[in-house]
């Protein structure tokens, strides 16, 4: 029998595959799973490295292999929250069965054109997976109401990163930048970034930018 980790199940692809049709079955026809499975495959195509480390077609298999594993092995081979997650999800559907619809759905839905914003707006979750840290930044220093102004949560991130600030800030500012750059009308930002993080503007990103290069150079030039 081939021996898997909990870890395998309970995150990751397959955990985020059942968690994606479970959104669906909760909303109540609110969201529809075609347009979520939309979203999970635009997601993984949003980096390079996650198409090079484990492309859409894997995960797929990754649920095939796990819907023959049901099969042979029974509920007791996993994870018991896996489980309770893969029950609620499929509703009386044998739970093999089930996989392999989701594997399809998400094959069909890779072959696809990747679904633009203006026809399918980014859902709060999608946009905490690809701008994590812009979520990071209003929870820690703009949320909490400490600093007055964006320009002293700006000066009060960088003093408490530095001097070891190099990876936060290169994270943050890529961040920042590919909102700026991927949605740079004021009215499409707002209905993709500024509904799920309500601290980002235009001028806000920039603002953030604008103190790390200023940063950066004046006491990391010689580095």
């Amino acid at each position: 029998m081939i021996s898997h980790t909990g870890a395998l199940f309970n995150d990751g692809p397959v955990r985020r595959v059942v968690e994606t049709a479970l959104r669906a079955q909760r909303s109540q026809g609110v969201l529809g799973l075609d347009d979520e499975f939309r979203r999970f495959v635009r997601t993984m195509g949003a980096a390079d490295t996650t198409r090079w480390l484990f492309p859409v077609v894997s995960v797929a298999a990754l649920l095939d292999h796990t819907a023959d594993l049901v099969r042979s092995e029974g509920p007791a081979f996993f994870p018991r929250t896996f489980t309770q997650r893969l029950d609620e999800a499929r509703g009386g559907v044998p739970g093999d069965d089930y996989l392999r619809t989701l594997s399809g759905l998400l094959r069909a839905v890779e072959q696809e054109p990747e679904a633009g914003f203006a026809d399918l707006p980014l859902a709060d979750w999608e946009a905490a997976a690809r701008f994590p840290e812009l979520f990071g930044f209003g929870a820690n220093w703009i949320y909490e109401g400490e600093y007055p102004s964006l320009s002293d949560s700006v000066e009060a991130f960088i003093d408490a990163e530095h001097p070891f600030c190099g990876e936060s800030f290169s994270r943050l500012a890529a961040d920042a930048q590919s909102v700026l750059v991927t949605f740079p009308q004021p009215a499409v930002l707002s209905a993709n970034v500024t509904r799920w993080i309500p601290w980002v503007s235009h001028e806000a990103l920039s603002e953030v930018i604008q103190g790390i290069d200023d940063h950066m150079r004046t006491e990391h030039a010689g580095s």
